[in-house]
This record gives structure tokens, C-alpha cells and sequence, in this order.
């Protein structure tokens, strides 16, 4: 999967918050570290809730917060559509660690996070062909604000991986029973 930061700003006069007399550190520093991140190829999209609400409307996980906490929530942070922070701005060092990623070098490393394994379980139970399994992940990734696209994903792979391996398992027994390839065989897709 590759790594997607997205962030959710409070109203700003532009979309970095860059900009007039009054410009916070924080906020200049954080614009640097997106704009590395970016040519690190990382995905990221920043939305502005002065210019954007739309955005801030379609995130259910954003939406919510913000319906309960009011602004002082914003900036809400995803990384691989899941919450990461929430009112404030991290680092260099938390977006790398977020994002598996190291924080000087910018090369991806293995990053276990709990989206990431709960996506993976989803894709395991799939491949088992456990389905009270797949559906109690994709309920409790729903929950945590894990964004459908992903959840999609997760199945899909899983899918394609219980698939691949079925074809495999014909291929052997057609060669076990001496039938040939282009044969039609119960399961060769055929008939």
C-alpha cells in the first residue's frame, strides 16, 4: 500500500497558513516537512476548512471529530486513512514514524501500525475464507475511520491471492490426473 498523508486545517488565509506578519514556527516548519515528504513520494493532500468544507464533510472520521470538538480538533491528521493527530501539528520525526518512512534518508521501511495490521488481518481473513472473520475486521476498521478505499484494497488482494492459489491447486491436480491444459476441467474456467 502506499503511504497517503492527508490533513484537515482549520480556516486559514491560504492553504498552507504560510503567509501575512503573524506566521506561526510550527506551521512554516510543517509546510517544509510536507513539501520533503512530497518529493519523497509520499501522497499528500491538505484541505482547508475556510476554502474546502466540502473535503471536510465527505471524511466521516474528520466530520465526526469536528462535530463533537468543535475547531480547536483541526488540524486532523490521516495517515493511510486512519487519525494519527489531532490538534496540533507534528513533527518531521511522528510523520516519518506515521508514515514508515526514515526521517533523514526518507526511505520506506517496514512500519507496523495499527491500521496497516488490521488491513492485513482483513486480507488474511479473506484468503481463509473466513467470513465472520472479514466481517468483524471490516466493521471494526469502519470504526476506527479506516477509509473504504482501503478496506477495498485489503479485499481485493485477498481475493486475488485466494484466487491465484486456487488456480494454482487446479494446474496441480490437472497434472496429478494427467489432464492437459487445454482441457476442460471442472474449476479450468470453460464451461
Amino acid at each position: 500500500m502506499k503511504a497517503s498523508l492527508e490533513i484537515y486545517d482549520p480556516a486559514m488565509c491560504c492553504s498552507t497558513g504560510v503567509c501575512g506578519p503573524d506566521v506561526d514556527d510550527a506551521l512554516v516548519n510543517f509546510a517544509q516537512d510536507v513539501k520533503w515528504l512530497k518529493s519523497k513520494g509520499i501522497e499528500v493532500k491538505r484541505f482547508n476548512l475556510g476554502q474546502e468544507p466540502e473535503a471536510f464533510k465527505m471524511n466521516v472520521a474528520v466530520l465526526t471529530r469536528l462535530q463533537k470538538a468543535g475547531a480547536d480538533v483541526l488540524p486532523v491528521i490521516l495517515v493511510n486513512d486512519s487519525v494519527a493527530s489531532e490538534g496540533r501539528y507534528p513533527d518531521r520525526q511522528e510523520l516519518c514514524a506515521w508514515l514508515g518512512i526514515h526521517a533523514e534518508t526518507g526511505d520506506r521501511h517496514v512500519l507496523e501500525t495499527p491500521a496497516n495490521s488490521l488491513l492485513e488481518k482483513l486480507r488474511d481473513s479473506v484468503v481463509a475464507g473466513d467470513t465472520a472473520g472479514m466481517r468483524g475486521l471490516f466493521v471494526e476498521a469502519q470504526s476506527q475511520g479506516i477509509a473504504l478505499q482501503a478496506l477495498v484494497e485489503a479485499m481485493q488482494a485477498g481475493l486475488d491471492t485466494r484466487q491465484a492459489a486456487t488456480q494454482e491447486l487446479v494446474e496441480a491436480a490437472n497434472a496429478l490426473l494427467g489432464v492437459s491444459q487445454s482441457c476442460c476441467t471442472p474449476g479450468g474456467g470453460c464451461c
